[in-house]
């Protein structure tokens, strides 16, 4: 039975054997016709969520784009064992970006993407690729520019939702994403956690979706400055900060959000931000001047990662309240663990 609503949207362990279909074309077919259906709803879905946060129209100046594709009129159709859905600038063909290629020739088709994608080891996770093709030094240099503007606006909102960069396959710090030979970084993407099915709203998805939101500013930028007007990233981002410090779940929710936390508690390592309320989060970081209360670096200055550790863990008894939340950086909270309830906020103040 096909899904109706984002409810019904399930990925299954079972579904990993569509991917072992020997024959190329009918691997491909069935590919389309069971997770397109699915990802539609779910991107339809996520694209709400975007107008609902920024106030803007997504489809005006988006179009979605697919893999596989399956054309029949095609020699040979190739299938690399993973599924994308998500979203490009809208195709244009009668006129040309603002920024060439790097061989000098004018784009006419926008070169970033942001995407669902589903691999053959039964997983999803979201990614957002600059650059799909080579770029000329001049678009990486307006996107470097930019990033470094709205870098302390950024950083949290990565660590919010672990949104980590790769360039060339070596993980970098987020500040040093555009930083470098120019012709080294065109195969730089951001990427989600990673979840593994099964999957649906309760279990990875609506992380998933809360990152895709989180990483639109950056495409609706990007396409910006392919167009030749001026990115609206710094608006964007003020509007997600208060969506989230406004969200909060609602009743019937709450329940969900218990067991959640029931379920992590012999979990040391995912006693952290990924649990606490977005709202939360914000402000304990806020409060702790985005500084890890250990060791005193920081997210702006040293572009680490920052998470929200309980000084009394749940496992122990500990609350929510802001007033049992320190920020520490990861190194630092996964050497706390869950057994040690010290308050760092007042070493921190002692130096």
């Amino acid at each position: 039975m096909k899904p109706t609503s984002i409810d019904d949207v399930v990925l299954e362990l079972k579904d990993i054997e569509i991917f072992k279909i020997p024959d190329t074309k009918t691997r491909i077919a069935t590919v389309q016709n069971y997770f397109f259906p699915r990802l539609e709803i779910l991107l339809r879905f996520t694209l709400e969520m975007i107008r609902e946060i920024y106030d803007v129209n997504p489809y005006e100046k988006m179009t979605f784009v697919y893999y596989p594709s399956n054309r029949p009129t095609a020699r040979e159709n190739q299938d690399f064992h993973w599924v994308h859905i998500g979203l490009s600038g809208k195709r244009m063909v009668s006129r040309e970006l603002k920024f060439k290629r790097r061989d000098g020739k004018a784009f006419r088709l926008h070169p970033t993407y942001l995407t669902y994608i589903i691999d053959f080891e039964g997983s999803i996770h979201v990614e957002f690729l600059p650059f799909r093709q080579y770029v000329s030094s001049e678009f990486i240099s307006a996107v470097a520019d930019l990033y470094k503007e709205n870098h302390d606006a950024l950083s949290p909102i990565f660590n919010l939702h672990q949104i980590s960069h790769d360039r060339n396959s070596d993980l970098v710090d987020l500040k040093d994403a555009f930083v470098g030979e120019k012709e080294e970084v065109n195969t730089n993407f951001f990427y989600s956690p990673t979840y593994y099915f099964p999957v649906s709203m309760d279990r990875g998805l609506w992380r998933s979706i809360l990152c895709f939101t989180a990483l639109y500013p950056l495409l609706d930028a990007f396409n910006a400055l392919g167009e030749g007007e001026t990115p609206r990233l710094p608006e964007m981002l003020d509007k997600l900060k208060a969506w989230h410090l406004a969200y909060e779940p609602d009743d019937e929710n709450e329940e969900e959000l218990q067991e959640e936390h029931v379920e992590v508690h012999n979990v040391p390592e995912l006693e952290s931000y990924t649990y606490v309320r977005a709202g939360t989060w914000w402000r304990v970081l806020a409060r702790d001047n985005w500084t890890c209360r250990s060791c005193g670096r920081s997210s702006k200055e040293e572009g680490i990662t920052l998470e929200v550790d309980h000084i009394v863990p749940r496992s122990k008894g500990g609350s929510d309240d802001i007033g049992n939340l320190q920020t520490l950086c990861k190194k630092c909270n996964i050497g706390k663990s869950n057994k040690d309830a010290t308050d760092l906020r007042q070493r921190a103040e002692g130096r």
